[in-house]
């Protein structure tokens, strides 16, 4: 039998170790969210809705659905981030059904992280339906 010890000298916060054979990890990829009041909700959701368009997703309507709802919702005097974050949410969840989302995933993560941001406390859903730690 072998040593399976792990010794650490230092910090290893965020790291994922492991021992053994024909292990498997996955591990979410942690953002750091832009403050809300420094996005630009417009634009973002703008790049967000260009990028969501280069998936082949299976479902397009659903998708252009869920982000009318948010553009709808973002449009109003007090937008209610609660809703809007809904709506990405599943928004996001459609996404991880295209073929091609993993070779998105960087440049969506990249266009989701300052709607997140705008969002606020609102952004776990998004985020966990992402597939992203915040």
């Amino acid at each position: 039998m072998t040593d399976r010890t792990i010794q650490v000298g230092g910090n290893v916060s965020g790291a994922v170790l492991s021992t053994g054979d024909y292990n498997q990890i996955v591990a979410a990829p942690k953002i750091t969210m832009p403050e809300p009041q420094a996005v630009d909700i417009q634009l973002a959701l703008s790049e967000l809705k260009a990028a969501l368009g280069e998936l082949g997703i299976a479902q397009p309507r659903k998708l252009n659905n869920a982000l009318e709802e948010a553009q709808e919702e973002i449009e109003q005097a007090q937008p209610d981030k609660a809703e809007v974050a809904e709506s990405l949410a599943r928004a996001a969840k459609i996404a991880k059904e295209a073929e091609s989302f993993a070779s998105h995933s960087e440049k969506l993560v990249e266009r989701f992280t300052p709607v997140l941001g705008w969002l606020g406390p609102y952004a776990t859903r998004v985020a966990e339906a992402l597939g992203v730690a915040i």
